[in-house]
Parts: structure tokens; C-alpha cells; sequence
């Protein structure tokens, strides 16, 4: 998708010179058209060149031109800069929009400056600008900083204010609920979503089995399948991939084989993310030959096992004290530019005794550092 934005980006600045050669001179749309490709492919600096050269060629950026700078500034953590392109915005007459106090929202969010996020959405609301994305900014907000009830109570303002929670609301307060080891009002949340007419999705039905795998609640889980599988939505990869973390955790890897094999057979390929949860519970089960030949099947349908695969299936080993095959394995990885986690580390060191593979490991990890 990036590699499409940037061709798309380069055939835009290619055309806007064209357009300068021709004598035809390029408007604040196409200004904000290569500023937004600039932004996309973290270019920022030539995007404020950019700008410049807008400004020189007396062109007035208008709150288009402002929200991609504030939206890409936030996005960096970068929350007092964008604070100084809303005041730069005010000097030349250009009014804030909403767009623009949500993405300065989202930044204070992120940087974890809720109450300054509070503050602006306070702001917000007395000047009768707040939109439901406003709202579902700081209740994700909130909820990623573990203020759970105030996450609840902003969700409860909105019928107040006359605005009806969309997907997305309840998505995000459900998630922080589970994460809150909530999972009464979580449920409560998915039943109230359903009276009020929002029809819960893929997305919906996801987080809700996640939540319930997580709480141990593996049952509920599975009966939550039934009823998506009842409202003719069907399974991603996404929902498999929860389910069989959730058996395997639950000891339960009879019934993760069965729902892994069963992609195959409903001609679904699964991702890396995926193997990496089976694989996991097979090496949780001391199940290593069938782990390994997981591991290796991967290349032969095309999905190639990435750092986090190689480091399940290398603790496998070395947690099952089968040193030759970890130390095959560590080769393998090093060689193919991966690095091993704390934990593989830590494994390697106090079982190996193999002085030559542990200082490599621990250079690969340094270099890696240090990059």
C-alpha cells in the first residue's frame, strides 16, 4: 500500500513540475495533494519545505494544508509542534476546524496528556463543535490510560448530547472494559449495542471472543462463534487466529489442531500470525516434532516464519532440552537476519554451553540495538 501511495506521490510531483514548466501554475490543491504524499511517506521536512515554497509563490495554505501537518505531527508524538501549527492557523486568519482539534486530541492521547486532551474536548463541547469521532478519541483515550470509568462516563454524556454511539464507540469501550477485567459490562455493552440497532460486525464479534478467551472464558467463546457463524457472518483469519491462542491457553490443542486444519479445508491460508499461536501451543504441550513440522510447512505454502516464529519454536526446543536442534535453529535465524527475544536469550545463556553461539546471539541482539 505504501509503495502504491509513493508511485502515486511521485507521478503527482512529476505532473505539478510539468504544470510549472507549461506556465501553468500549481493551486493550494496541488500543494496539499504533495504535502499529504510527503507526510504519508514520512517525508516531514520536505513537506515543510513544501509549504514554504507554498507560501512563497503566495499561495495561503488553507485548514486542508493545516490538518495534514497536525495529523502527521501528532502521529510523531511531535504534540507542542502541532500545538504551534493551530496558532500559526489563528495568526493568518484560518479557523480550526473540527478535523483539526481531533488530531491535536488524538496526539495529547497518545503522548498520554489526557487531561490535556480533556481539556481541549471540554473546549470542544461548549463551543458545539464535538462529533462522535471527537468522542470516541477520548474514550479510547481513557481507556488506554486505564481510566476506565471515565471512558464510561464520556460514552454516557453522548445520549445527553443527543449522539448515538457508533461501532467504533462501542468497539473501543467493550476492548477497554476486558482489558479492565470487566467482562459483566463488556457483555452488558455488546447486548445494548445490539438494542440500539448497531448490527455487530467481524470486528465486533472478535473483540468480544477475544475478551472472553482472555477472561478464560473459553465456553462463552465458542457459543459467541456459533452466534456469528448463525448471523451469516463468517470467521477471518483474525477470529481463527484468537480462537486457537484462546484453546491452547485453555490446554484445549486437540480442538486448535482441528480449527488450524479446518482453514485448509475451508480454503483459507493462514497467516504468520497464526502458525505462531499453534505452534506455540504444540510447544506448550512438549508437542516439538509437530511444532517443527508446522514450522517447516510454513515456507512450502509461501508464508515465511518471521522473528517471533523462529524465537517460539527455538524456547520450544530449548525448553524441552533438545540443545542440538535450538542451536541448529539459532543458526538459522542469526543467518537470516533475525534476532533472538529477552527470552531466548536468557534460555540460551543458562542452558547452552556453546561460549561460540552465545556471543553471536548477543552480538546479533547489540547490533540490533544499536540500529
Amino acid at each position: 500500500m505504501l509503495f502504491v501511495r509513493m508511485e502515486w506521490f511521485q507521478r503527482l510531483k512529476i505532473h505539478s513540475m510539468q504544470m510549472i514548466q507549461r506556465g501553468v501554475e500549481p493551486d493550494v490543491v496541488t500543494y496539499n495533494s504533495l504535502i499529504d504524499g510527503l507526510c504519508i511517506s514520512d517525508q516531514f521536512k520536505e513537506a515543510l519545505a513544501l509549504l514554504k515554497e507554498m507560501v512563497g509563490r503566495n499561495i495561503s495554505p488553507d485548514v486542508f494544508t493545516f490538518n495534514i501537518l497536525i495529523h502527521t505531527l501528532c502521529k510523531k508524538g511531535l504534540v507542542s509542534n502541532a500545538q504551534n501549527i493551530i496558532k500559526i492557523m489563528i495568526q493568518r486568519g484560518v479557523e480550526p476546524d473540527v478535523v483539526n482539534y481531533n488530531s491535536l486530541m488524538d496526539g495529547y492521547c497518545l503522548c498520554k496528556q489526557i487531561d490535556k486532551a480533556r481539556k481541549l474536548f471540554d473546549l470542544m463541547v461548549t463551543n458545539e463543535i464535538a462529533d462522535i469521532f471527537s468522542y470516541n478519541v477520548l474514550i479510547n483515550g481513557y481507556c488506554k490510560c486505564k481510566m476506565i470509568d471515565d471512558a464510561k462516563q464520556i460514552f454516557d454524556e453522548m445520549s445527553h448530547k443527543g449522539l448515538v454511539p457508533d461501532a467504533v464507540t462501542y468497539h473501543t469501550l467493550i476492548k477497554g472494559m476486558f482489558q479492565a477485567g470487566r467482562p459483566q459490562t463488556a457483555k452488558e455493552l455488546f447486548k445494548d449495542m445490539c438494542s440500539y440497532g448497531q448490527q455487530p460486525n467481524i470486528v465486533t464479534f472478535s473483540i468480544m471472543i477475544d475478551g472472553l478467551c482472555r477472561q478464560g472464558n473459553l465456553d462463552e467463546a465458542l457459543t459467541l462463534l456459533k452466534e456469528m457463524e448463525e448471523s451469516q457472518l463468517k470467521p477471518d483469519l483474525v477470529t481463527h487466529c484468537i480462537l486457537i491462542n484462546g484453546m491452547c491457553k485453555a490446554g484445549k490443542i486437540n480442538d486448535a489442531k482441528e480449527l488450524f486444519s479446518s482453514l485448509f479445508e475451508n480454503g483459507l491460508q493462514p497467516n504468520v500470525h497464526i502458525y505462531s499461536a499453534i505452534m506455540k501451543g504444540l510447544c506448550r504441550q512438549g508437542l516439538m516434532d509437530e511444532a517443527y513440522k508446522v514450522f517447516k510447512d510454513m515456507e512450502k505454502v509461501g508464508c515465511l516464519p518471521n522473528n517471533c516464529c523462529y524465537n517460539i519454536i527455538i524456547q520450544g526446543f530449548l525448553k524441552h532440552e533438545d540443545l542440538p536442534k535450538a542451536s541448529e535453529l539459532i543458526n538459522e535465524m542469526v543467518d537470516k537476519g533475525f534476532s533472538a527475544d529477552d527470552a531466548t536469550t536468557e534460555l540460551v545463556v543458562h542452558l547452552s554451553r556453546n561460549n561460540d553461539l552465545i556471543l553471536r546471539l548477543l552480538k546479533v541482539r547489540n547490533e540490533g540495538s544499536a540500529n
